[in-house]
């Protein structure tokens, strides 16, 4: 009878430390998500401002008389870091994604495959 207390009280901690590590690294998962999402905040603050000087560069490449205004240099090189600043922030979507899937995996492994 000892032994099955034992055996009861042992399987019951490891399912409790098993579920403290899973909420815990769930947790920590989800602040990196949080930490990530106000890095998407800042890109697009970079974005919308790199969208303002690519705007400005065309009309200013428009007044000088260009046909095609995209064909000018500083019309590319705004639109080249507005393309930059926007697959920035893309990856961090990426990221956000792999991070979200780790988090279903291990709900789903720890507490059932059907709960999950």
């Amino acid at each position: 009878m000892n032994t099955d207390v034992k055996n009861k009280a042992g399987g019951s901690l490891k399912t409790v430390w098993g579920y403290t590590k899973i909420i815990t690294l769930n947790t920590m998962r989800r602040a990196l998500i949080l930490g990530r999402y106000t890095l998407i905040c800042g890109r697009q603050q970079r974005l919308r401002c790199a969208l303002r000087r690519l705007g400005g560069a065309v009309l200013q490449a428009l007044e000088e008389g260009e046909v095609n205004p995209m064909l000018a240099e500083g019309v590319k090189d705004a639109l080249e870091k507005a393309k930059a600043t926007k697959a920035g922030k893309e990856k961090h979507y990426q990221a956000i994604a792999g991070l979200k899937e780790k988090i279903r995996i291990a709900c789903a492994n720890e507490f059932g495959e059907g709960e999950g």
